[in-house]
């Protein structure tokens, strides 16, 4: 997973508007459209300091699509616009690479373009290396789940984006590791793993709740399965984290299932995949009665995946559909998408040629 997630970093100019841009105090947010169908795409922390971002919200658009996931925090642990959060200034982790968030914010909204903020949250070197007390014991990378400063620390990163105006707050890497935790100490003294994350995401919700705004997370796409042992190495038992959060995002990229499943040799090929994950989650949130919805991350990228082009990714969002999931969200760390709107605006037209019938 984190193969495909790793970023090629940029250096460090940082982001500058037109002069016209206008922010304000108190952004408005847009709230969700009333079908709640939300479509999108990350754009990775390259793309933030880059003067073709504003064409980037442009195509997406114009391509039917009304969402751009942005980082407020990346999975290294860098912040990537000017934060108060005293942390942030004593471990140096300001990557500073949005001049002005509202701006941004205001940029988008502009287009009819929803923000939603990603804050990867416990995958985090700079700090954890920094901040060893914050740390899971015997590990470099992670900071601990169980550690309440950790939590508040990220916190206060929500909290701070939310006076920005987001529309939504987007919780990634809200688990355990589950690699290389050979020497790892987790001190749950007493407590499970779920206990923890759904201790750390009730406390997040509280602040998303106050403010009005949804907040979404981030599950492996395995974990749709919530097979006992991957509820247990992860923490995140859907059933409980269901209940506090408005959207779950399984991570369904058919490249990242094992050979063999579904008898698939190379489940990569087939963008199906989307559907049995899609259906597993929302099964799981059916059972207990949630009204939380899923809306998936998608395969937007080659990798393992022969026969990709946009008939793909239009399938992937077909089967989000016919799985029972509401919106979806591209990834792809490189930040190409050119099958991805090819593949929203070809959706579009065929959605409305059927309406018009």
């Amino acid at each position: 997973m984190q193969a495909v997630r790793a970023l090629a970093l940029c250096a460090g100019l940082t982001l500058c508007f037109a002069a016209s841009a206008v922010a304000h105090a108190e952004e408005p947010r847009l709230g969700w459209p009333e079908d709640k169908q939300i479509s999108g795409v990350y754009a990775h922390i390259g793309m933030l300091n880059s003067p073709s971002f504003p064409g980037f919200l442009d195509r997406i658009a114009k391509n039917g699509m009304n969402a751009v996931v942005i980082d407020g925090k990346d999975y290294q642990g860098w912040v990537t616009y000017p934060s108060a959060v005293p942390l942030v200034a004593d471990t140096k982790a300001a990557h500073v690479l949005i001049k002005d968030l509202e701006a941004m914010v205001h940029e988008a909204h502009a287009r009819d373009v929803r923000v939603i903020m990603r804050i990867a949250c416990f995958h985090d070197q700079w700090t954890s290396q920094r901040r060893p007390d914050l740390a899971i014991k015997g590990m470099s990378e992670w900071l601990d789940p169980n550690n309440t400063d950790a939590q508040d620390y990220l916190i206060a990163l929500v909290e701070e984006t939310l006076a920005a105006g987001v529309d939504e707050i987007q919780l990634d890497y809200v688990r355990y590791p589950t690699e290389r935790i050979n020497n790892a100490k987790f001190g749950l003294s007493g407590k499970s793993t779920m206990d923890v994350i759904t201790g750390f995401v009730s406390r997040v919700h509280e602040k998303t709740q106050a403010a009005g705004v949804p907040l979404a997370l981030d599950v492996f796409g395995v974990v749709a399965w919530q097979r006992a042992v991957d509820v247990r190495a992860t923490g995140q038992d859907l059933s409980r984290l269901g209940a506090i959060v408005e959207v779950l995002c399984p991570m369904i990229y058919p490249s990242h299932f094992q050979s063999g499943f579904n008898g698939y040799q190379e489940p990569g090929d087939h963008p199906d995949v989307v559907l049995y994950g899609t259906k597993q989650a929302t099964s799981v949130l059916k059972r207990t009665g949630s009204t939380t919805i899923v809306r998936p991350w998608i395969q937007a990228f080659p990798w393992h995946a022969h026969n990709y082009s946009s008939t793909y990714v239009m399938q992937e969002i077909e089967d989000v559909r016919i799985g029972g999931g509401v919106g979806w969200l591209g990834w792809n760390a490189g930040g190409y998408y050119g099958e991805v709107f090819a593949a929203s605006w070809q959706k579009r037209a065929q959605d409305s040629k059927t309406a018009g019938h």
